[in-house]
């Protein structure tokens, strides 16, 4: 059974189609990637998933219940702006709790049993301007999971940080997916990025506004930056330069 379940999905905006007639399903502990040019219409497909949209039509449910009744992480593409400036980087993490009427103290001890668990190095009494890029959304990230939400949506967040956090996060993150089976569905242009993450790849048709082909990724974790140079990888690749424009 599918924990995403989204089924005959349409979403127009005034004079604008966005989305046309989106079947997508995601089973428990899945990551899948959702690839396509900037302006096709993924932002607001994550949009109708978390519940901040509507759709015009269609159904979409998350473990059997509409998106408002569930609890789903988001994680922003502009870290900067998501986290809190004026709290440090556990008390960012620790925010969720503190909405969840969690006290103090056992929050704090909550966020670095995670960390501690991940074998994450975060100064966690720094403040985000204290942090690297990298740091900062690794951050957003713990923030969005230390609730145990059943999904979590991941909006292009590695595009702003430079090729060295970039490629450091993204094997990071396979780490952290499978050590506490999360469902992720992680949006991206990027054809490297969508592959090496992936078990599966949703490509995104911009002409048509829908989902066209659903791909099953076989190369085996952990994926680094060398799998970009394998045969099997470059054969993938080909398949989703066809869906860049």
């Amino acid at each position: 059974m599918s924990l995403l379940a989204v089924s005959k999905v349409w979403k127009s905006f005034p004079k604008k189609p966005v989305l046309r007639n989106i079947d997508i399903e995601i089973k428990k502990g899945e990551f899948a990637t959702l690839f396509g040019p900037n302006g096709c219409g993924k932002t607001t497909l994550l949009n109708l998933i978390a519940g901040i949209l509507e759709p015009d039509k269609g159904d979409i449910a998350i473990d059997n219940k509409l998106p408002q009744e569930q609890v789903v992480g988001y994680v922003f593409q502009n870290y900067r702006d998501s986290l809190l400036p004026w709290r440090t980087n556990l008390e960012n993490i620790a925010f969720p709790l503190e909405l969840q009427g969690v006290a103090q103290e056992e929050r704090a001890r909550k966020v670095k049993k995670l960390v501690r668990s991940l074998e994450l190095k975060i100064p966690l009494h720094n403040y985000p301007y204290q942090s690297s890029g990298g740091e900062q959304q690794l951050v957003a990230f713990l923030r969005e999971i230390i609730t145990q939400p059943k999904l979590i949506l991941m909006d292009e967040p590695f595009s702003s940080l430079d090729a060295e956090s970039r490629a450091y996060l993204r094997v990071k993150i396979q780490e952290i997916s499978e050590k506490m089976d999360l469902t992720i569905l992680f949006v991206s242009h990027d054809i490297d990025e969508t592959i090496q993450l992936g078990d599966t790849i949703l490509l995104f048709d911009a002409k048509k506004r829908t989902i066209a082909k659903k791909l099953s990724v076989t190369l085996g974790r952990p994926r680094t930056e060398e799998i970009i140079y394998t045969e099997p990888f470059h054969r993938m690749k080909k398949i989703l330069q066809r869906y860049e424009e």
